[in-house]
């Protein structure tokens, strides 16, 4: 029989360290995508880890072995399953020109994904009961992510290519902003190619891509 809903887990044993038995990646993936289906069923406040191990098909102590908190590895099954576009994108070492059409085209590809609204949503929604999932998301996905690109933003301002005053964090979080609002707030789906269409004008704005390009984006005031 499951465990209620609302067991809590804080006093989890931290990892243990040391010879032992080696980690299994099938295990881990199996963790991963039991603790994302979890949390989008019941959110973190009905999440358990009784509930992920069964899912999962293992016994509660190795979920206790490799995390110390539901909230820890929640944010990690999140991060999995969201994974780094932006990593990708830079990786190809293309120009700083070129290299916003391979982000865009990258996030509208993950952006539009089925899931993404699903597990967006429900991070999101944690805050108010679970600040805790949030940080530990933000401090160990979430800016590492915005380390690459506010590294990109700094070159590009260096080279001219964006205004000598821009403030990359904020520009960051005015991107962040608009794709919340788009994807998640805004009623409809969207396609990929919708998507795309909608960053590029918001970078455009934004003085982050040249305006001479034709935008398919067409604005709704509905």
């Amino acid at each position: 029989m499951k465990a209620p809903a609302n067991v809590a887990v804080r006093g989890a044993r931290k990892r243990v360290s040391g010879p032992g038995r080696p980690r299994s990646e099938a295990a881990d993936r199996a963790i991963l995508r039991a603790a994302l289906e979890v949390f989008v069923d019941r959110g973190i406040d009905g999440a358990s880890i009784e509930q992920i191990a069964d899912g999962a098909g293992v016994a509660r102590t190795t979920l206790y072995r490799r995390w110390s908190s539901k909230e820890e590895l929640i944010a990690q099954a999140i991060a999995a399953a969201r994974g780094t576009p932006e990593q990708h994108a830079v990786a190809k070492r293309v120009s700083l020109t070129r290299l916003p059409h391979l982000l865009v085209d990258a996030l509208a590809e993950m952006l539009t994904r089925p899931d993404y609204q699903k597990v967006a949503a429900r991070l999101i929604g944690s805050v108010p009961s679970c600040p805790e999932l949030m940080t530990i998301y933000w401090n160990n996905y979430m800016v590492p992510r915005r380390e690459i690109v506010r590294s990109l933003l700094e070159r590009a301002r260096n080279e001219g290519l964006i205004p000598e005053g821009s403030d990359p964090d904020l520009l960051m979080d005015l991107i962040s902003g608009a794709i919340i609002h788009h994807a998640l707030l805004r009623p409809g789906r969207r396609t990929g190619a919708e998507m795309r269409a909608y960053l590029l004008a918001v970078l455009r704005a934004l003085g982050l891509s040249s305006k001479k390009e034709p935008s398919p984006y067409k604005s709704r005031r509905r």
